[in-house]
Parts: C-alpha cells; sequence; structure tokens
C-alpha cells in the first residue's frame, strides 16, 4: 500500500504532558524526524502537519483486558467471538466500551480489550483541541511491541520482556520470536524520578516482582523458554535504569538497538525512549 498522507503522529498523554513522535511518508519512504516531550498546555496546532493522521496510546488502567482461547472450528470468526467472551464478563453495558481483539501466540489466543468510551472521548477532544482529531488509538503495551518490532534489531533472543517507564504505571510486554505473547502494567505506589532514591528503588522492585510473577503464573510463559533479556524503554530509561533491574533479576537488562536508518540523525539519541510513539504509526 502507499500511504497517500505525508505524515503519521504518534501522541501519548501522561500526567500534565504529552509525547509525540512525527513521521514522514513522502515519497513512499518512512522516516522519523520529531521526536518531543513537552507540557501539553505548550502545545500547539503548529506543530504537526494537520492534514496528517494522529493516533494516541491508551493505559492499560483505562481498559479491561480478557484472553480469549479460540476455538478450531473455522466457522466462527475469532474477533467477534473473543469480544463476545469479553462483553459476558463486563458489569456494564457494552455501548459504554470501545471494543477490539487482536491475535496473539500464533493465533491459538486474542487479546480481547474494552476501551471505557468516557475516558477514550475525553482524550480525543483534548487531542483535537490542541492539535488535530485523532484517527485512532492503540493500548500502551502493544504499541509498544509494534515499536520494537519494526523500529529495533531484534538481538535479545527468542524471548525478551519489554518495558515501558514513562510515569507510575509502568507498561510491559513480552514477545516470542517476534509475536507478543502477554502484556499488561506495572501498579506501584512508589514514585519513580523521585528525588528519595528508596522510593524509585521501589519501584524498581514493583518491576522485577512484576515479571517474576508473571513468568510464574502465566501459562504460556511459564511453558516457553527462559528469558533471555529485558528491553528498557520510556521517558525514564537509561543505562543506570537498565543496571538497577538487572542488578536484581540477574537477567541481561538493556535500552533497545534502534534502526539507524529509520530516523533523522538529529533524534537518533533520544529514539529509544519512544517505542511506543512509534509504534502508534505502524498500522
Amino acid at each position: 500500500m502507499v500511504e497517500l498522507r505525508s505524515r503519521k503522529y504518534g501522541a501519548e498523554l501522561y500526567d500534565d504532558r504529552i509525547r509525540l513522535v512525527g513521521l514522514s511518508t513522502a515519497a513512499g519512504r518512512n522516516r522519523v524526524d520529531m521526536l518531543d516531550d513537552l507540557p501539553f498546555d505548550a502545545v500547539e496546532g503548529e506543530k504537526i502537519d494537520r492534514e496528517g493522521s494522529l493516533y494516541m496510546a491508551v493505559p492499560e488502567k483505562n481498559t479491561i483486558i480478557k484472553r480469549v482461547k479460540i476455538s478450531t472450528d473455522r466457522s466462527l470468526d475469532p474477533d467477534k467471538l473473543a469480544q463476545f467472551e469479553l462483553i459476558a464478563s463486563l458489569l456494564e453495558d457494552d455501548d459504554q466500551y470501545y471494543l477490539e481483539s487482536f491475535e496473539i501466540n500464533g493465533g491459538s489466543e486474542r487479546l480481547a480489550v474494552a476501551y471505557r468510551r468516557q475516558d477514550i472521548d475525553r482524550r480525543l477532544k483534548l487531542l483535537q483541541k490542541r492539535l488535530i482529531k485523532p484517527s485512532g488509538f492503540k493500548l500502551r503495551s502493544w504499541a509498544m511491541a509494534a515499536g520494537y518490532l519494526n523500529y529495533c534489531r531484534h538481538e535479545g533472543g527468542r524471548l525478551v520482556c519489554l518495558i515501558d517507564i514513562t510515569d507510575n504505571i509502568a507498561s510491559y510486554c513480552f514477545v516470542e520470536n517476534n509475536r507478543p505473547i502477554h502484556l499488561g502494567a506495572v501498579i506501584s505506589n512508589a514514585v519513580i524520578g523521585d528525588p528519595d532514591e528508596t522510593s524509585t528503588k521501589a519501584f524498581l522492585l514493583d518491576i522485577v516482582a512484576t515479571v517474576q510473577y508473571q513468568m510464574l503464573t502465566c501459562n504460556k510463559l511459564s511453558q516457553s523458554v527462559p528469558l533471555s533479556m529485558i528491553v528498557v524503554t520510556g521517558g525514564h530509561a537509561g543505562d543506570e535504569m537498565a543496571a538497577g533491574i538487572e542488578d536484581v533479576i540477574g537477567i541481561k537488562t538493556a535500552l533497545p538497538v534502534m534502526r539507524k536508518e529509520l530516523f533523522a540523525p538529529e533524534i537518533l539519541a533520544e529514539s529509544h525512549k519512544y517505542l511506543i510513539g512509534l509504534g502508534l504509526t505502524v498500522d
């Protein structure tokens, strides 16, 4: 497919800030030429091409997620089946949600997601007021996986855990053989980036505990190959953060290795922090 619009954007709202990724699709060649993290009140419509397409990330805490095993009966639509299973577990009417599902584990399961319509509509209005009306949205951890698979070199082995640390609810996604198999968010009462180092260390311990718990309790992960690497991205991603996680969990932890040819040289140094925004630009 040849993209007719010349620009794509990924937007992530967190706290009172916005993180933006800009992708040029001119002449059929994709090139990331904008990465920005700024106060939301400071962003202006001139920041982006109003003829472009904008997509936003949605935190896991604002969704309901259900794993659904898919029947081998080919007469059943797997997407409709997954959504039906999810709707049956909702406490409110399904018209209070946006619904979708996507394939995981090579098609043996689907991940059904219910996005709270009220929260999504509020975010859409905020972005439309400051920038342009978004064309769509994507689950934060799913976007992170798309960013990793399309913009990074895959040097971590067969099973990799991606962790985005931008705010105090970090997203994670396990990827096996370049396919997402499990995802979620780290819930912590600690504060990352707090001047009190004790709080930051507590947040890191919560991240490690979450990874270890998922490896033990998730059926797919517990039957999989050993976790070979943890890849850290997001606003707080850095060598010191990666080393802190590695020291505690004992598994190689590093920043993502970006595909340099896909980025303008002046923004490459910060690109490892933006896997979620980058993933929003992937179809």
